[in-house]
């Protein structure tokens, strides 16, 4: 019996690619959201006001301690009942693909949150009395001093976040979402699981080809934002002192 065959293994590129831009849009759907809500989430835990901060940060604690495929379920199967006991309305026939942005978004912005509110944290409260010092208002000096900074020290942690919900896209077959492993479940069905391995190895070759070229796009973007505000010279500097 053969073990892995080298011509199933490229026979399956062209049966799974064309559903990745499905994958693909679903992922960005849901990274507009969790990057909109987690720094609406942010910034409540940053407020002053007590009844803000424990409704976010109990929201937070709620959603992080939920395994993801958890937290799908209940999306999954709670919102059509809700809808249905408390609105009479019948909503089994939506796209289960809005479920999995739905739950991709309430994930990721628990997360990012927090990876957002430690990265302003980290930024000296003297940088906006430096601004108010020069003129600006508030709003001035957050956006063009304080905010460049902390997306500036940010920008890693949502990077892994960001490729860390790509991969929590690959679940969404387990409510009948037909993605790229919904498609390769799938395949596997229609060729009676005889090149189970070939098809999942493609599969998982595909999967990290798209986190790289994340990580990369976020690389450069951190680059890219350390050079405009001077920070990547500075590290530098600070680096050969240090091993001076």
């Amino acid at each position: 019996m053969q073990i892995f065959s080298l011509k199933a293994f490229f026979e399956s590129f062209p049966v799974l690619l064309p559903f990745l831009p499905f994958t693909v849009g679903v992922l960005g759907c849901s990274l507009i959201f969790s990057l909109s809500f987690g720094l609406f989430f942010a910034w409540c835990k940053l407020r002053r006001n007590r009844v803000v901060r424990g409704l976010v940060g109990f929201y937070v604690q709620i959603i992080q301690g939920t395994p993801f495929i958890v937290l799908l379920f209940i999306m999954y199967f709670g919102i059509p009942k809700i809808f249905r006991v408390a609105l009479g309305i019948d909503i089994t026939g939506v796209n289960k693909a809005i479920y999995m942005v739905l739950t991709l978004s309430m994930f990721g912005s628990a997360r990012m949150s927090e990876a957002m509110r430690s990265a302003y944290l980290a930024i000296s409260k003297g940088q906006m009395e430096a601004a108010h010092s020069c003129g600006l208002s508030t709003a001035q000096g957050f956006f063009h001093i304080v905010m460049p900074q902390a997306l500036y020290i940010a920008l890693p942690n949502l990077g892994n976040l960001i490729v860390s919900n790509l991969l929590e896209t690959s679940v969404g077959f387990s409510i009948g979402v037909i993605d790229l492993v919904g498609n390769a479940q799938n395949y596997n069905t229609r060729t009676y699981n005889v090149h189970m391995l070939e098809v999942y190895l493609a599969l998982a070759l595909i999967y990290w080809a798209m986190s790289m070229l994340l990580a990369k796009g976020i690389s450069l973007g951190e680059h890219a934002l350390g050079r405009r505000q001077g920070l990547r010279a500075f590290e530098k500097r600070e680096r050969r002192q240090r091993n001076v």
